[in-house]
């Protein structure tokens, strides 16, 4: 038998808490996949085919090849506008001996104590919710062809009860939320694995700091690499995901703290989802967005040392150029002003250590040929990088107003001056910054830095001598 699981595709649940794929939400500090997995596992199946979409390279850097599991993992990719079922049709002979089949979000919730037990008997279990087939497992030719033809489905279908788990469909931030607390309230003893364990309510991962003046109130988990301060009261029924920090005087009661999230001193959280500094309330989905980082913030790890010597180098290179285009740069915007038409804007924009900075930019249909040849439009991003709030090389800097859910997708940030975009014409095009960013974030290296560089400087500068030059103002 095998398994093809679609983990392609973010409901509005899971862009809300910024996640790329729904598969990866976090169930009391686990990706709902690896619940999938397990129950692969226990049920006898050795061979999982993951069907990738949106979040590929996430979810593939999490399953790899599957043997944590005990799996045998494969990846396939399936479009933005292909429809997921029709994956199953393409080859039908491969599911002959059996297919258990995930379509949707939903959580395999055992109903009992007793572990699931390898699947020994031929049978049919189908599960739908919306007029759909969302999860089936058959060892039943018959019934898998009629499946797939889309026919009329002959013969007994069982419960999923039956084998001692029932999928239960993730499809708001309340069922989410729901769900974290259901398992924090006991449920998680049914799914533990090597390396989890619950004493008195409590599971607390590794490497995590309790002051002894912090109140602990079981039940309550809490994920690896987090710190809570002294004098902070945690619990009941509290989910704290993997490298956060709670500061001292804090209440955390009824609430599910995603990972990488920061906590400031004083606050009193209860009844809600925390994300970075998103504060949501699950009962009617309302969602707040903090600016203040001493209240809520995202909690970034340390830079790796190539992004350190990239820093070193890029300020220095960074002082050169702006001392090279100050004069141009003031001679050029003094002559915009004369004109009675200065031709810029200050635009809000997310900059290092997730603050949020006011800069001045230019629009590509006001800079002259000669300011854009000589980068002069690049010389507040310049005065930026020298401030600490920009990198010299790095990805576009992300407006508030426009990209926040992308800013929120990214976890790893490096906004600049120079990018991949700084040749090409300003495009407004959320794909494409999504595309520069992801690969920029992988990629990056002192090669790519100087890479990009070149072929903004020199590009630029060449571009000016393609046509014959004429200037139009600056």
């Amino acid at each position: 038998m095998k398994a093809v699981l679609q983990t392609g595709g973010a409901p509005a649940w899971a862009r809300d808490l910024g996640l790329t794929t729904w598969a990866l939400a976090p169930v009391v500090g686990r990706p709902l996949l690896e619940y999938w997995l397990e129950c692969c596992h226990a049920l006898g199946i050795g061979e999982v085919r993951l069907v990738l979409g949106d979040g590929a390279h996430e979810v593939e850097t999490f399953a790899q090849d599957g043997a944590r599991w005990g799996l045998k993992i494969t990846y396939s990719f399936l479009g933005p506008d292909e429809n997921p079922d029709q994956f199953l049709t393409r080859t039908p002979e491969l599911w002959t001996d059996g297919l258990f089949y995930l379509r949707a979000p939903l959580f395999p919730r055992r109903l009992g104590e007793v572990p699931l037990a390898p699947l020994n008997r031929t049978g049919s279990y189908l599960y739908r919710t919306d007029n759909r087939t969302v999860c089936v497992l058959s060892t039943q030719p018959d019934f898998l062809k009629a499946l797939l033809d889309g026919l009329q489905l002959s013969g007994t279908v069982q419960s999923f009860a039956d084998l001692g788990f029932e999928p239960t469909p993730i499809n708001s931030l309340k069922d989410f939320y729901g769900l974290n607390l259901q398992m924090v309230r006991g449920e998680s003893s049914r799914y533990v694995s090597p390396g989890y364990f619950f004493n008195n309510g409590v599971s607390i991962g590794y490497n995590v700091v309790i002051p002894p003046a912090a109140q602990l109130q079981p039940p309550l988990v809490i994920g690896n690499h987090t710190r809570l301060s002294a004098l902070t009261s945690v619990g009941p029924d509290v989910v704290i995901g993997h490298h956060c920090v709670v500061e001292r005087q804090s209440e955390l009661a009824c609430c599910v703290i995603l990972d990488g999230t920061y906590i400031g001193r004083n606050l009193e959280i209860c009844d809600k989802i925390v994300t970075g500094s998103r504060l949501i309330d699950p009962a009617d989905g309302t969602i707040a967005d903090l600016q203040d980082p001493w209240l809520l913030s995202s909690v970034h790890a340390a830079l790796r040392p190539a992004d350190m010597l990239r820093a070193l180098l890029g300020w220095p290179l960074a002082l050169l150029l702006v001392l090279v285009q100050v004069i141009p740069f003031l001679l050029l915007k003094g002559l915009s002003r004369c004109s009675g038409n200065p031709r810029h804007v200050y635009r809000e924009i997310y900059a290092t250590r997730r603050q949020t900075i006011r800069m001045l930019t230019f629009s590509p249909f006001s800079q002259g040929r000669l300011m854009r040849a000589l980068s002069l439009d690049r010389f507040p991003a310049l005065l930026q990088v020298l401030a600490g709030r920009l990198w010299l090389c790095g990805q576009e800097p992300l407006a508030t107003d426009t990209d926040d859910d992308l800013h929120r997708e990214l976890k790893e940030y490096f906004p600049a001056a120079f990018t991949y975009a700084t040749p090409r014409a300003e495009s407004s095009d959320i794909l494409i910054k999504r595309v520069d960013a992801l690969y920029y974030a992988h990629h990056r290296s002192l090669a790519e830095d100087a890479r990009i560089l070149g072929r903004a400087v020199l590009g630029r500068l060449a571009a000016l001598f393609a046509s014959p030059v004429e200037y139009s103002g600056p």
